[in-house]
């Protein structure tokens, strides 16, 4: 769920969303970040999760995009 918000957020085709998890485990990072994700506003979760890409040094705004 939250990884679509994400990809509809920044237009990312599934190759996009599938290549940003591999590479900074988005995954993981929800599980260890959120107990239950449907207490939290899911714009606030996409928000988190662009914070960590870059905080990992990606970047969902500059990305080339596959479609």
């Amino acid at each position: 769920m939250m990884l679509t918000a994400l990809r509809r957020r920044f237009g990312l085709s599934r190759a996009d969303l599938v290549s940003f998890e591999k590479k900074y485990r988005i995954i993981s990072f929800l599980m260890d970040q959120y107990e239950l994700l449907h207490y939290y506003d899911n714009d606030y979760i996409v928000d988190d999760m662009v914070r960590y890409i870059e905080q990992q040094g990606g970047n969902l705004h500059g990305i080339p995009r596959t479609v």
